[in-house]
């Protein structure tokens, strides 16, 4: 039988794994939501849990020749492992010191986002251009991006992290890394019902919106989901915190824009793929307003969810510098 490649993406909130053969189909992927345990092993052991059912049919994890995690960051990829993830309670996630005591294979490890940002230029929006974004708006925002041809890691493997670029000094949301001001505390999955929470307590007070009533009177759960729901259904505040949110993503956007100078970007996440109207399409005036290179062409990624991943299993089959942990 064949050699097989193990990809995973492990995000703030699901896990995503992939068995692929040696020249990167997909035979089989499955996900689960990141474990909710005391001990930050339990994110590897969940990888190596699906790893096995999806296998078994394959020839079990003892074909697996190439392992390649696509994580969130921040990373420290010297050591294999998540350092202080802003939206997993944890310090550090010990990727590479469980997954490699089970396997005898080539070990990959990269941002979530640089692994998805190889999958755009290879087979997505970026294929026929040399300089492409990928921007995940998820749970938290990240980035990766190709200049060139090449991918930007830096020193650490953390370039790009533009979700803890700072938007704003005025309002003073804190990141869930800590430090105030980061696009991902106002725009982020996780941040947005804490923002939209202060915005009501701070500006909106008087507003006509059962929104607005529920997150004043904090008994009642409000996701981002529920968020966009509500814009949806005509709720006055929702819609007010929906372009403000757009406003300030076109900010950060035209920051990569203004940095980066790409021909494309390509935007991910489960924020923005489930909200294509609400989220890129209503980001890309403001853009226009706050950017002074050309605006490129701001796209949802036409890989969906699964970006990361696929990013992952090419990235298995050549490595970027600095990505490979080990080698068979």
């Amino acid at each position: 039988m064949e050699e097989l490649i193990l990809a995973a993406d492990i995000g703030g909130t699901f896990i995503r794994v992939a068995i692929a053969d040696s020249q990167g189909h997909i035979l089989e992927k499955a996900s689960t939501p990141v474990p909710k345990a005391p001990d930050a092993k339990a994110v590897p052991m969940k990888v190596l849990e699906l790893c096995d059912a999806l296998s078994a049919k394959h020839g079990g994890r003892r074909l697996i020749s190439k392992v390649s995690i696509a994580a969130i960051g921040p990373l420290d990829i010297k050591k294999g492992a998540i350092i202080r993830p802003a939206n997993m309670p944890y310090d550090v996630v010990p990727i590479a010191d469980v997954l490699c005591n089970y396997f005898d294979a080539t070990f990959i490890l990269l941002n979530d986002c640089n692994a998805a940002a190889i999958a755009e230029k290879r087979i997505g929006a970026g294929k026929n251009v040399d300089d492409v974004v990928y921007i995940t708006m998820s749970s938290g925002i990240g980035g990766g991006v190709i200049l060139d041809g090449r991918l930007l890691l830096g020193k650490d493997g953390n370039a790009a992290e533009i979700g803890h670029t700072v938007v704003d000094m005025s309002m003073g949301m804190i990141c869930g890394c800590g430090k105030k001001g980061h696009w991902e505390a106002y725009c982020g999955g996780n941040s947005m019902p804490k923002f939209a929470k202060f915005l009501v307590e701070s500006k909106y007070d008087n507003v006509n919106s059962t929104l607005a009533r529920k997150l004043k009177e904090g008994i009642h759960t409000v996701s981002a989901k529920d968020i966009f729901d509500y814009a949806r259904a005509g709720d006055e505040f929702a819609l007010t915190f929906i372009d403000t949110v757009a406003e300030i993503n076109g900010v950060g956007v035209a920051n990569v824009v203004d940095v980066f100078d790409p021909s494309v970007i390509s935007i991910g996440g489960s924020v923005a793929l489930n909200n294509v109207d609400l989220v890129v399409e209503k980001l890309k005036p403001f853009v226009e307003r706050y950017a002074i290179n050309r605006v490129p062409d701001i796209v949802p990624t036409p890989l969906g969810h699964d970006a990361p991943l696929i990013g992952a299993i090419l990235a298995a089959m050549d490595p970027p510098p600095k990505s490979v942990f080990k080698a068979l």
